[in-house]
């Protein structure tokens, strides 16, 4: 028997819903498994054990399991998939029977997720896959966003000593890019302010955090084909590469360059004719920080690569009038044309050294910056 399950998956306990997918109508025999197996699942204890016990339970027919995306997802995915189970995700935002629902339980929203996974074995595409990476992508990914997170821990520490400087109006020898700097730091060091005191200690930890960080997924990541094509483009620096290549995990399952640039919210979303316009705000589907990031690098690129086709377009927009953040996320779309090619072909974006240490070096500093 063909069967869809659909579990709702949380941290301490699941709903699994089983519904018949096969063709023609189910005979008796089949209602009364089903039956007995949404008895026993409605609510269980999310552990591998308890999955090893469902799995038990089913053995012998063709199971397809539709989860909702989610935290505990990629857990539950995993241990699923080694279990034998064909295993989907769907984003939650597209299950719109779910969504805006009225009934919010699990045991309705594991019905729901059932009836998606058969209707789709039979043809209909209501939602869109999402790719679960492997445990050990997904904490190379797990990696990267600690890092960001420091980056923006630190830089909101810079922002707190710039603040008390002004605000007491304290003055210093000169006027640094960097306030955490060696000779800032020592400068500040020097007036005996207390607040001063905790926030440079605050930004000294939070620097060797970075630095321990960098070290350790530059280690992670510098013999990945993928991560140095990414870190040869203008403007990427190591913590983006990293989390641009931990996102992709193979450019083969993209099959079109607008595949690609959708898979990361940068396209234009479709009217209700279906038709792209590109005066329609962007989807913003798949990872924020990922965009973010991007928004940065493509800064970066057009500050350090006068030449290329990224700058060249967001110039034109800007002299068209338009806003520089929206012509920065167009350059940020238009930059990941240019990584499609880099990776597709395998060839690194430029080997000039100058240009890439002075852009690697902004880039660090760009990210430094990310909120």
């Amino acid at each position: 028997m063909i069967i869809a399950i659909g579990v709702d998956a949380h941290k301490e306990t699941s709903s699994a819903y089983a519904v018949y997918a096969g063709e023609g109508k189910e005979n008796d025999k089949h209602k009364g498994f089903l039956n007995q197996f949404n008895k026993e699942f409605g609510q269980f204890p999310s552990t591998p054990l308890e999955m090893q016990r469902l799995s038990a339970f089913v053995r012998g027919h063709e199971c397809h399991v539709l989860l909702e995306n989610s935290t505990k997802t990629h857990d539950v995915y995993w241990i699923l998939k080694n279990l034998g189970f064909n295993v989907t995700v769907a984003q939650a935002n597209e299950l719109y029977r779910i969504t805006e629902s009225d009934k919010k339980t699990d045991r309705n929203d594991s019905m729901e997720l059932a009836g998606y996974m058969r209707r789709r074995l039979h043809g209909e595409k209501e939602f869109a896959e999402c790719f679960i990476p492997s445990p050990e992508w997904m904490t190379k990914r797990e990696m990267c966003r600690g890092l960001s997170a420091e980056k923006v821990y630190l830089a909101n520490t810079k922002r707190r000593i710039r603040a008390h400087l002004l605000l007491h109006g304290i003055g210093l020898n000169k006027e640094y890019s960097d306030i955490t700097c060696k000779s800032a730091m020592n400068e500040l060091g020097r007036i005996k302010d207390p607040y001063l005191m905790m926030q440079l200690k605050f930004a000294s930890d939070a620097k060797s955090r970075i630095y321990f960080g960098e070290k350790a997924v530059w280690q992670m990541f510098h013999g990945d084909p993928m991560y140095r094509g990414i870190y040869s483009i203008v403007g990427f620096g190591i913590v983006s590469s990293a989390y641009f290549t931990s996102l992709i995990v193979d450019i083969g399952r993209f099959p079109t360059c607008s595949n690609f640039e959708a898979s990361f919210g940068v396209v234009p979303r479709k009217r209700s004719s279906g038709e792209h316009d590109p005066n329609c705000r962007t989807t913003h589907k798949g990872d924020e920080l990922a965009r973010e990031m991007l928004k940065h690098c493509a800064r970066v690129h057009v500050r350090c690569d006068e030449d290329s086709v990224v700058t060249k377009m967001y110039k034109r927009l800007v002299a068209r009038g338009k806003a520089k953040t929206e012509a920065l996320i167009a350059a940020g779309r238009k930059l990941l044309t240019v990584m499609w090619a880099v990776l597709k072909s395998g060839k690194p974006y430029t080997s000039d050294p100058e240009k890439l240490m002075a852009a690697r070096n902004m880039a660090e500093e760009d990210e430094t910056l990310t909120e």
